[in-house]
Formats: C-alpha cells, structure tokens, sequence
C-alpha cells in the first residue's frame, strides 16, 4: 500500500495542473483573438502564489526532499534541480504578475509578453510535476521508512500555520472554486476537485 503522503501530494499535484491547465487554454484563446478575462487571470494568479509557491513547495523541501536526502545521495542532483525549479516558479508569477496589470493597462506588447512567459511557466511546472512524480517518487518510495512517510504526511495535512493564522487549505479552495466560478464551460474540470 503506498503511503498517505504520496496520495495528498499527487492530489496536490493535480489540482494545480487543472489551474495550469486553466492558464493555457486562456492563453490559446487569447492568442487567436479572444477576449483577457482579466479577473480569472487575476484568480489563477493568486492561487499559484498562495499555493503552491507558499504551501507546497516549500513543504515538498523542508519534509519529503530533505528526508530523502538524508537517506540516500542518488537523489542529490535530482533535488538540487527541484529546489531550483521551485526558486524559479516565484520570480515567473511576479513577472506575470507585472505583465498581466500592463496588458490590462492596454500595454501593445504586454499581451504578447504574458502569452509567451505564462506558456513558459505553465510548461515548467508540468514538467516538474512529471519528474516529481515519475523519477524522484519512485527513490521516495524506495528508501524512506513508514515513520518518514507519516511526518511527511502530517506536514502536508497541516491545515494552520500558526505564525500567519491562516488555513492554507482553506484559501487555496477559495481561490480554486472562484477559478472554477470564473472559468468558461469548455474548461470546466468538475468543480469538487480539492486543491
């Protein structure tokens, strides 16, 4: 049976896809002449800086990363690039951030700017998330012990962080039902679908 942690985060995992997802096709249809629906923009936006760049990455660092990396040195450099993409992700969503506020200011070049940077994050992403789940999971699930496994669990479980006192579960679902709320019907994931 594999462990409850690998669940939450590939349910993690696939939550943020969907709004990767979400991102591409308004880009795609942006592209061929569609109308910036600038407060989705905003909603996805705002979910990958408060999810998955403030709860998940750092959480995959601090507990699943550093687990392994105390167990086994095969996995070194593969986590030194994940930790490397996980850096990048943040200054990308400023920057599209910025982008997005001059193409809605009606910036020529804005749009153009936004298109080509969102496709660019949204790949990166995916193919992190593959290689999380189809390379680095497979030497997580091989050299880490139940005991492991459980505080990693409990670690992504953690719904308060007491230092901020904010649920980030809570805001993340927010966030994800208002970008489901926002999105146009050929989008459409299925609405209960956890962050």
């Amino acid at each position: 049976m594999k462990p409850e942690a690998i669940q939450i985060i590939r349910d993690e995992h696939l939550a943020i896809s969907a709004v990767l997802y979400s991102l591409r096709y308004l880009v795609k249809d942006m592209r061929k002449g569609g109308a910036p629906n600038f407060a989705l923009l905003r909603a996805i936006l705002d979910y990958i800086v408060s999810y998955p760049d403030r709860w998940h990455h750092p959480k995959e660092d601090k507990y699943l990363f550093a687990a392994v990396k105390r167990r086994t040195r095969e996995a070194d450099g593969l986590i030194g690039r994940l930790e490397r993409e996980h850096a990048l992700g943040y200054p990308m969503v400023e920057n599209l951030k910025k982008q997005l506020i001059a193409f809605q200011g009606g910036d020529a070049h804005a749009g153009e700017e936004f298109f080509d940077t969102a496709d660019r994050y949204a790949e990166l992403e995916w193919e992190h998330l593959r290689t999380e789940e189809d390379v680095f999971m497979p030497i997580a699930e091989r050299v880490l012990t139940a005991a492991e496994w459980a505080e990693i669990a409990a670690a992504f479980r953690e719904n308060d962080n007491p230092l901020f006192g904010i649920k980030p579960k809570d805001e993340a679902e927010a966030l994800y039902q208002r970008i489901l709320s926002l999105a146009p019907s050929p989008i459409g994931f299925g609405g209960d679908t956890p962050p």
